[in-house]
């Protein structure tokens, strides 16, 4: 049907004219069902239905269909699994033939098969790669990778508000990436469809994902004349000159810019007379006039009057981004090469990326990467204080190598300008280690008695109290980055050691695939980086919060984008029963690596984490601390270490990585033996003696509790110093401990046994020191009826699990805290949320599927890990802005940058306000009083200390 004004060609049903934007009447522009079926014809009006259900297989059985996503009048997309590549989600694009009439039928097909030629040539990781294409009977089929997310009109729709001008400009830049890349294409590809359904937000990479090239076409200048009729894209978001059969990569700004408009608005283009965009301050205040004009420009119905290239838009875009809210825009550029993703090669996922250099790949139990001779493993040896580079990629010279490949026939010498000889250096070498090793003899002796004095009254040297200690020696195989095999207290074996993404330690994870993690692994020792981003994208697929793999994930691109880099380690426990501890310590962990690498680094600088797991065993520890320091013998960017979680394994880690001058910075550890134990030791938490004295108050004050029996472990020092810190403020007070009960971390099968001691003291409170995983047995066997029925628990932080207690939840009730974080603090305090909640929702909710701690809810762990990290990256910026014109960063360098954390340089936590004493503890920092309601929710009782700075 034709406009009855200007005679273009209108949609059926429309209410305006695409073309002069006239309002269309019910006689003129409103058609009945019948009608429109009969004006569009067989194949375009109706909804064509598949055949295929879920379960139903395609290409001799390789897919299996699990889900319809979309049917409409040309077919439907469809979701599967491709059962060749372990089960890998996929989009199956069908096309349903069935029209009568011949002519219709070979268009469809021509269009069909124009759509998977045109897929098939896009190269770009923001675009769904077409990985098949095959034909069954009458029914067409194209295969392409599964991007697992949300569209922007479902978000926008989800939400029922415009997303901020910050959000909206981040997605912008990826798209006109995209847009970057379409346009340098020979011929250029128009996608002529760009609006909010058809870009997908990433649920792994939170990245905007152009797709649906179902009307792209290449840009033949020499065929300008023919019409594009077909090619109409969707009124609202495409521009005049498209419906003129006139469209190049121009039109696809001015769809952008619509998109843009709506998003920011909520307003909807398509319900409004087509080519006219309000300003947008007009409809949200509170949107940047320099966001106004860059819409005014780009929507100009004059196409010469548009941004007249992708890279013109989006230097303004980024430009705003950068001055505005302190964001860089999308990049993946390689000096001045656009990084492409690797395609799948036939029978497997192709070549590693060729911007990556290539690396040797040893066994699991070797170091891998540097041609130089180590110097021998020792506890004495201290790491060389290189410094990291910190300016980027330079026009013409050749940028920094990730590794240093092995040459094993020829090892290089290379032969640095004005520096001695290799010989020579090892001769200095050997000279400087026997002199290292004769003043640590004395420090032995004399000097540090003391600080040796309180490892071993901490309970936690290597081997205290046991005949048949197992033997923590570091494997002779073992030479920084490495694994080995333990068996714990319980005889089950553990895997530890330090990975940097070729290994794999948590493994016993409730939901998603280990296997892919394990096949990610193997792919990068292999090389094979686009197999191993592959990998990893699955497993994240299946287990969103899974920080383990974020983190590997994260730091292969950090090595794609070949920006120089530094390195921090994250000491946890990834096997055993405290895994869920180290998890969270990954997930903080991680939170800060992708703000700061999504905020642009640090002078250029990225950040890359390694993984350091010592599992169940406290005395590990240390062992693995080794391999530390043995890799940052070999790898410079290694400056600092975020761990560990609890306090025996970080008495056992800090003495090894100080005699090495690397800082380490732990978020939970709050042993009292801790307090000045190191100069390279901080923390963010204050010592046990703070907590203790405010469980104490809660206890008297608002339990109302006087006779008190206690649990503690006197051979863990988290433990023993709570407790003790506890018994001295409560007894001073008034209060009296009427029983010490004493158990052990490794066989809390006691722990009923006690607690029927315990209660024939008739305490009113029992105090728990330990740990949320020892304390089950005894909540198990507590008294539900009776004189005891009602009998609180009071523990410290190590108590405090927001998942509950399992099959003990009925006396979950009963459970107090003292904590040092807690998510709902900002809240109760009345100050708004800082970006790190959002941001933690974002990166694991799994696309909203999840709800809870570990997706959208951030537990006290992870939020200080988070801050832990964060201070190690101020002090990395605190020692860069101090290094002059050298721009090095050694971990001496940063321990010297963490001291000038304190008084009016005290920086802003999510736990509170962060100012370091001389003895690295924090200065009245804020703790936090929990107790749990009677429907089973944790609230605040109170916040204790200096919360904000």
């Amino acid at each position: 049907m034709r406009c009855p004004y200007c005679g273009a060609t209108v949609r059926p049903g429309g209410r305006f004219c695409n073309q002069c934007g006239r309002r269309l009447n019910a006689e003129t522009g409103d058609l009945s069902g019948a009608q429109q079926t009969q004006a569009q014809g067989p194949g375009q009006g109706q909804k064509v239905s598949t055949s295929l259900r879920p379960g139903d297989r395609l290409q001799n059985d390789r897919y299996v269909i699990k889900q319809i996503l979309g049917e409409g009048g040309m077919g439907a997309v469809l979701l599967a699994e491709d059962t060749r590549l372990n089960n890998k989600l996929v989009v199956i694009k069908e096309l349903i033939s069935d029209s009568s009439d011949p002519a219709q039928l070979q268009e469809d097909v021509r269009n069909f098969k124009r759509e998977v030629a045109t897929l098939a040539s896009v190269d770009h990781f923001l675009v769904p790669a077409v990985t098949d294409h095959f034909q069954e009977g009458s029914h067409y089929f194209m295969v392409q990778e599964y991007v697992a997310g949300e569209n922007l009109e479902e978000r926008l729709n989800r939400l029922g508000r415009p997303l901020s001008e910050d959000e909206v400009l981040v997605y912008a830049s990826d798209i006109l990436l995209v847009l970057e890349y379409l346009a340098s294409r020979k011929p250029p590809i128009v996608h002529r469809d760009v609006k909010p359904a058809n870009i997908i937000i990433g649920s792994n990479d939170g990245r905007a994902h152009l797709v649906d090239f179902g009307i792209a076409r290449p840009d033949l200048a020499a065929d300008a004349a023919r019409k594009q009729t077909t090619a109409l894209g969707t009124p609202g978001y495409a521009p005049p000159e498209q419906y003129q059969g006139k469209a190049d990569p121009r039109s696809d700004l001015y769809a952008l810019a619509a998109t843009m408009h709506h998003l920011l608005t909520n307003r909807d283009p398509r319900e409004h007379p087509p080519f006219v965009y309000p300003p947008v301050r007009t409809l949200n205040p509170r949107l940047s006039l320099e966001v106004e004009h860059l819409l005014t420009r780009a929507l100009q119905n004059d196409i010469t009057k548009r941004y007249q290239s992708a890279s013109e838009m989006k230097q303004d875009v980024d430009q705003i981004l950068e001055e505005r809210f302190g964001l860089l825009g999308a990049s993946l550029t390689t000096g001045a090469h656009p990084i492409s993703r690797p395609r799948p090669q036939s029978g497997g996922f192709g070549h590693s990326s060729p911007t990556l250099p290539q690396r040797t790949s040893p066994s699991v139990s070797t170091m891998r990467g540097d041609p130089f001779t180590p110097l021998p493993p020792t506890l004495s040896s201290a790491a060389p204080q290189t410094p990291v580079p910190v300016t980027g990629p330079v026009q013409g010279q050749q940028q920094r190598q990730l590794w240093q490949p092995v040459q094993p026939q020829q090892p290089p010498q290379p032969r640095l300008p004005g520096k001695r000889s290799y010989t020579g250096q090892m001769l200095a070498s050997f000279l400087l280690l026997l002199l290292v090793l004769i003043l640590i003899a004395a420090i032995a002796l004399g000097a540090f008695s003391g600080f040796r004095q309180r490892l071993q009254e901490s309970g936690s040297s290597q081997g205290q109290g046991s005949a048949t200690a197992p033997s923590t020696a570091l494997p002779a195989n073992i030479n920084g980055i490495g694994a080995f095999t333990i068996k714990n207290a319980q005889g089950q074996p553990e895997l530890l050691g330090l990975s940097d993404g070729s290994i794999i330690f948590d493994t016993t994870r409730p939901s998603g695939d280990a296997s892919l993690k394990q096949q990610a692994a193997q792919s990068f020792k292999a090389d094979n980086y686009a197999a191993a981003q592959s990998y990893l994208a699955q497993a994240i697929a299946e287990d969103s919060n899974d920080a383990e793999a974020l983190i590997y994930q994260e730091d292969l691109r950090v090595m794609a984008s070949g920006s120089p880099y530094l390195t921090l380690v994250i000491g946890a426990m990834l096997t055993g029963p405290d895994t869920d501890v180290g998890r969270e310590a990954l997930q903080g962990a991680y939170v800060a690596q992708r703000e700061f690498n999504d905020s642009g680094g640090l002078n250029g600088l990225k950040l890359r984490l390694l993984i350091a797991n010592s599992g169940s065993e406290d005395n590990y520890a240390g062992t693995v601390a080794q391999q530390i320091v043995q890799a940052a013998h070999k790898d410079s960017t290694i400056v600092g270490v975020m761990g560990w979680p609890f306090s025996s394994q970080t008495i056992n880690a800090v003495g090894v990585l100080a005699q090495a001058q690397i800082p380490l910075v732990s978020g939970t550890a709050s042993s009292d033996q801790l307090s000045g134990l190191s100069p390279y030791f901080f923390r963010v938490v204050p010592s046990n003696e703070g907590q203790a004295s405010a469980g104490a108050r809660y206890a008297l004050q608002v339990l109302h509790a006087h006779r008190v029996a206690a649990f503690y472990d006197q051979g863990d020092s988290y433990s023993s110093s709570l407790f003790r810190d506890f018994r001295n403020a409560f007894t001073q007070e008034g209060g009296q401990i009427v029983v010490e009960e004493h158990y052990q971390r490794s066989n809390t099968s006691q722990l009923p046994v006690l607690l029927s001691d315990a209660l024939g003291k008739n305490p009113d409170l029992i105090y728990f020191a330990g740990y949320a995983s020892d304390i089950t047995p005894l909540l198990k066997y507590l008294p539900t009826t009776g004189t005891f029925a009602h009998l609180p628990v009071l523990g410290g932080d190590a108590l405090y699990q927001p998942q509950g207690y399992g099959n003990v939840r009925q006396v979950f009730a009963r459970l107090h805290f003292t904590s040092f974080a807690y998510p709902d603090e900002w809240t109760y305090l009345g100050r708004p949320l800082p970006a790190f909640f959002s941001d933690y929702a974002r990166l694991y909710s799994g696309n909203g599927q999840h709800s809870g701690y570990g997706y959208t809810r951030a537990d006290f762990n992870t939020i200080l890990a988070y801050d832990a990290t964060e201070t190690l990256l101020e002090g990395c910026r605190r020692a860069l802005a101090t290094a002059g014109s050298s721009q090095s960063l050694t971990g001496s360098k940063l321990r010297q940058a963490l001291t000038t954390i304190s008084g009016s340089g005290a920086i802003q936590g999510i736990s509170g306000q962060i100012s370091f004493a001389s003895n690295g503890d924090p200065l009245d920092k804020a703790i936090v009083v929990l107790y749990v309601d009677a429907q089973g929710h944790i609230k605040i009782n109170s916040v204790e200390g200096k919360f904000f700075k």
